[in-house]
């Protein structure tokens, strides 16, 4: 520098400077050596300055959240904008970007009034949407709808245990990020398309509900690119199968198996709210029922049908029953489709015995036999039931059963002793049933 003058290419005031407000890095000129003090489009100083140091907004023309540190505004911006589409009707959204309105009536504005829901173990109708959360809107038409905003490139979720209504960043996740977390149960992240479904990515805009296994934080991020850590096992591969679908949506319950306490989470749904296009659940908002429940269903369509597919064989006498609010039963055996009333919104899947349609004593087995046999019967009511041992002269020898019974199939052992307790010799037996007017007597042979 020569006295009094002086030429500065750009300014830095890196590493001599220990206030705040400036930057530390270089600001990235177009061509400070010839002139161009213009920004880059990658430039630090992009949106970093101050519109007003005493608070008061003045009429400064700038682009992007905030005025440019350097010689010129730039013709670049942080601002960015993101197109996502929604249904008409109830939509699952979150913020894509960092906007300087969230008002839901703002940002989309074929929202009914009051129409904005978050949730946080009840919903709560809200106006203002945050970085991060997820919310139920209903709007009166869908299509697209245009943000404008900075980009967020990180974000941190608190979750809970339980339930949690979510959204993402401004780009594309898979949902790996927050299954390899070791926070969220396997199969616990669903999207809404006006019914619930398992969700394989996390989307702009849109949100999610995040099942937790505790409290925690999650931190999502547009440099993650990790695959999955933790595999996603489907326990009821081999289950009873009940799928229900309105010609649109669809959802499938299992019954006819457990799986052990750790892995029950995995199967529940998040919580339901009115006016859905569809749904289908057991008790407790499950997916699945070993041996008995009552489904739920909400359907807005005109269709609805039950597809079925029985692996697991109820037992002996016994069959697996479904039965509508109206009274309708069904059979479920093998594979088949049921076409249900519309109006159907309660139905019951039950195993139950097998009613025989008569009184019937049925042949011993093992017969002959040393020295225990099964004697079995079949009893289509309830009745008061004597089934008694005699040998060939007709004295009694042991008296099995006398007492009420209800209707089914029923067996009982004899070991070949009398009223006593003692050993009886071999050679042919009576046996003899009484059930109501009932009466019926067979043969069976003790060896020896």
């Amino acid at each position: 520098f020569g006295p009094g003058t002086g030429v500065i290419w750009y300014s830095d005031v890196k590493d001599g400077w220990t206030g705040t407000g400036n930057i530390d890095a270089d600001p990235l000129f177009v061509d400070a050596n010839n002139g161009d003090y213009t920004l880059q489009e990658d430039s630090p100083c992009i949106d970093t300055g101050t519109a007003d140091l005493d608070g008061v907004i003045d009429d400064i023309d700038y682009l992007g959240a905030a005025p440019d540190m350097g010689a010129f505004e730039s013709e670049y911006s942080s601002v960015s904008e993101i197109s996502v589409s929604y249904n008409t009707g109830w939509n699952m959204v979150g913020l894509p970007l960092e906007v300087e309105d969230s008002n839901y009536q703002t940002l989309f504005p074929n929202a009914y009034n009051n129409a904005m829901y978050s949730f946080d173990g009840s919903y709560s109708p809200v106006e203002y949407l945050m970085q991060g959360e997820g919310y139920l809107v209903r709007l009166s038409d869908g299509g697209i709808v245009e943000f404008s905003g900075a980009t967020i490139d990180e974000l941190t979720l608190s979750l809970t245990e339980g339930w949690n209504l979510i959204s993402g960043i401004s780009t594309s996740l898979p949902v790996d990020v927050l299954y390899n977390s070791g926070l969220v149960v396997s199969n616990g992240i669903y999207a809404f398309d006006g019914s619930y479904y398992h969700a394989s990515t996390i989307d702009p805009g849109m949100g999610y509900w995040v099942r937790a296994l505790a409290d925690g934080d999650v931190t999502l991020s547009s440099s993650s690119s990790m695959g999955r850590t933790v595999p996603i096992v489907n326990h009821f591969s081999d289950a009873n199968t009940l799928k229900l679908s309105n010609g649109t949506h669809s959802s499938t319950l299992y019954f006819g198996k457990d799986v052990s306490e750790e892995h029950r989470n995995s199967y529940s749904l998040p919580p339901t709210f009115p006016q859905m296009a569809f749904d289908a659940r057991f008790t407790d908002n499950m997916r699945y029922a070993k041996d008995l429940g009552e489904i739920s269903v909400i359907n807005t369509n005109k269709d609805l049908t039950l597809n079925y597919t029985v692996n697991i064989h109820p037992g002996d006498y016994m069959e697996w029953v479904l039965i509508t609010d109206s009274g309708e039963e069904y059979i479920l055996t093998g594979t088949d489709e049921i076409v249900l009333n519309q109006g159907t919104t309660v139905m019951t899947l039950t195993k139950r015995a097998i009613l025989p349609q008569e009184y019937t004593l049925h042949q011993n087995y093992p017969n002959p036999f040393n020295p225990v046999t099964s004697l079995s019967y079949s009893l289509p009511e309830q009745a008061q039931v004597i089934l008694t041992v005699y040998n060939m002269l007709g004295r009694e020898v042991a008296q099995l059963v006398n007492t009420n019974q209800d209707a089914g199939y029923k067996s009982v052992q004899w070991n070949a002793t009398d009223m006593h307790g003692k050993p009886v010799s071999a050679g042919v037996y009576l046996y003899q049933i009484q059930a109501g007017e009932f009466v019926q007597t067979r043969k069976m042979v003790l060896l020896k």
